[in-house]
């Protein structure tokens, strides 16, 4: 874990946390999203353009992943063991932006989106990109969920979009448990 000196500053009320992947957790306000297909580069790249806006950049590292490297423009980091403790971390955000990726992505989307559904004060969830358009689309034709559910998930176009929807989040009541 990397500190500050106990001279610097707080952190700016920008502040985000990259992960590995590319599911962007991020705390509040603003951060600088790029959509690459490398995970590793969209980790990278959102850390650096959160920094050099002034943002206090986390990243959420796991333990067991050892051939990959945390990238330099995180000011500290939270390792995490095993996903439920990553998944922790996320759930405890503000929000959750999803860029292009895996299975991994696809994984972290749907339990912020259950816990979306489910729980009061569960993180904003945005998708970035067409690619989550067409796969939500699939979804809502087979998946056993109401129209509402997929109201949880606001899918835009761009990062500027998905800035702008943290910033002025649409509005919706959890639907509950469906049992």
């Amino acid at each position: 874990s990397t500190s500050r000196p106990s001279a610097a500053p707080p952190p700016p009320p920008e502040v985000i946390a990259a992960t590995t992947s590319p599911v962007i957790r991020l705390i509040s306000g603003r951060a600088a999203i790029s959509r690459t297909r490398n995970g590793i580069a969209d980790a990278a790249a959102v850390s650096r353009g959160a920094h050099e806006a002034g943002g206090h950049v986390i990243g959420l590292p796991m333990t067991g992943w050892t051939h990959l490297q945390p990238n330099e423009w995180n000011a500290e980091l939270v390792w995490a063991e095993d996903y439920p403790r990553r998944l922790g971390e996320m759930l405890s955000c503000r929000a959750v932006v999803a860029l292009d990726g895996g299975i991994g992505t696809l994984s972290e989307l749907a339990v912020v989106w259950s816990a979306r559904q489910t729980e009061d004060g569960a993180p904003i969830l945005i998708a970035v990109g067409d690619r989550w358009r067409r796969i939500l689309g699939e979804l809502s034709k087979d998946l056993i969920a109401n129209p509402d559910d997929f109201e949880l998930v606001t899918v835009v176009a761009t990062p500027a979009e998905a800035l702008e929807a943290i910033r002025s989040p649409k509005v919706v009541t959890p639907p509950g448990p469906r049992g």
